[in-house]
């Protein structure tokens, strides 16, 4: 496995730092990924995004379809924030998603995730650095993922910030029991779909599990629902 940390420009601060927010590590921190997506989702101009997404479109008629001076997100007098420092505070501090029930095959499953190669990529934990914030100040958070960039054949065929087009960053694996379907474009309906559509990079943990007995793949994906 060859992951690597995707060195990108901060747009809240300029300065290079390493992208770990989106499916390509495009954002660097969480204010950046939320203006991102108040931009690209809602279609909301902040000072770190202030350009609209025009498409083409000449900024005459675009002032007809939005008359609403840029950025639209600016400070309310009130409080001094932005919507997307509000936004910011919220993806901070929402709650981490804990464990299913663990049982005897669960723990099997474990042993099988990494004796196969997922931890490899999918590392069950990292921790945060040095915070003012006791919450976040050298938590040991199981997200189940190294936020790197890898080529598992999963990709989406867009190179994106220091992303290249085959490349992905690893998805958090916590919380996976409630996600379907699976994948950056939906396509893999199950958890087997989703290990069956890794390759490159992630070739031999698919061979792996391919190879794996009836009950140590029934124990694995007890281990994957526990998560």
């Amino acid at each position: 496995f060859s992951g690597r940390a995707a060195i990108i420009e901060d747009v809240a601060t300029g300065d290079l730092r390493v992208g770990r927010f989106g499916w390509k590590s495009q954002q660097a921190t969480l204010i950046a990924f939320g203006a991102d997506a108040y931009l690209n989702e809602m279609g909301i101009t902040s000072d770190l995004f202030p350009n609209e997404q025009s498409f083409g479109i000449s900024p005459e008629l675009m002032r007809l379809c939005d008359p609403i001076p840029d950025p639209e997100d600016i400070l309310d007098p009130a409080t001094g924030r932005r919507g997307i420092d509000n936004f910011e505070s919220f993806l901070q501090l929402l709650a981490p998603i804990g464990r299913g029930p663990i049982d005897d095959q669960v723990r099997a499953g474990a042993l099988m995730f990494d004796a196969i190669g997922c931890a490899a990529c999918h590392v069950p934990s990292l921790q945060t650095g040095p915070s003012t914030n006791p919450l976040f100040d050298r938590r040991t958070v199981p997200l189940y993922s190294d936020l790197l960039l890898h080529a598992v054949g999963t990709g989406d065929g867009i190179g994106q910030a220091a992303a290249m087009p085959n490349e992905i960053r690893t998805p958090a694996l916590w919380g996976l029991r409630f996600r379907r379907p699976l994948l950056h474009d939906g396509r893999a309906a199950t958890v087997s779909d989703a290990i069956q559509a890794h390759g490159a990079e992630a070739d031999l943990a698919r061979q792996g599990f391919d190879a794996l007995a009836p009950a140590s793949r029934t124990a694995l994906l007890a281990f994957l629902g526990s998560l």
